[in-house]
């Protein structure tokens, strides 16, 4: 049971272009695994339902969403599971890390061992998930790279939340500095912007 009444699911399907994305999903996809979801839908056809809520508000299935769309266009019609609720905010969040960490349990190494290693590797495993010595040298992007030290320490951080759009308005006058839409932290009393130019590089040797 959930605060609000436990949540029941029914099977319907929708088209691609009638659902509406999380704008706060904070998952992502990579090329190559973006071209894995198409192979799999391509050859397994949709194996997962995708979840909506009323509305047809995205729950999970973003990147399959994103992906089949870009391959297949918005008219695919795929099967979902919808809420019979909407989620609050704080609901979606529980349930994208509930689907997507540890929720869905882990790999036995001892068993996977028994499958095809090539194989596993073309169906995205990494050499180093599976015990093999590499080439790729994880670090050797940042070779080259400057290094520098950052003076600027803080003795305290505060977290400060905000109601309404007036209080950060209001908080902005007090302390003579702006807050955009997209700030994660300020400094009081206001630090002047550095560019590359102004830090303090590293010699090595």
């Amino acid at each position: 049971m959930t605060r609000n009444g436990k949540i029941t699911w029914t099977n319907e399907k929708r088209r691609l272009g009638d659902l509406i994305p999380w704008p706060r999903n904070p998952r992502m996809i990579k090329q190559d695994q973006g071209k894995r979801l198409v192979q799999s839908l391509e050859e397994f056809n949709q194996v997962e339902p995708i979840a909506i809520g009323p509305g047809n508000v995205l729950y999970n299935g973003h990147q399959r969403l994103n992906v089949w769309a870009a391959e297949h266009g918005e008219d695919l019609e795929v099967d979902v599971r919808v809420a019979s609720r909407p989620l609050t905010e704080k609901e979606r969040e529980k349930l994208t890390v509930y689907l997507h960490k540890g929720a869905a349990g882990e790999w036995d190494f001892d068993l996977l061992s028994e499958f095809n290693v090539d194989e596993l590797l073309e169906w995205g495993f990494k050499p180093f998930e599976l015990g093999i010595q590499s080439d790729i040298d994880p670090n050797a992007e940042w070779e080259g790279m400057p290094e520098y030290e950052n003076s600027a320490k803080a003795i305290k951080t505060l977290y400060i939340h905000f109601e309404t759009e007036n209080d950060i308005r209001d908080f902005e006058n007090l302390i003579g500095q702006k807050i955009g839409d997209k700030t994660k932290y300020i400094w009081y009393p206001e630090h002047k912007v550095r560019d590359m130019k102004s830090l303090e590089f590293i010699n090595e040797s």
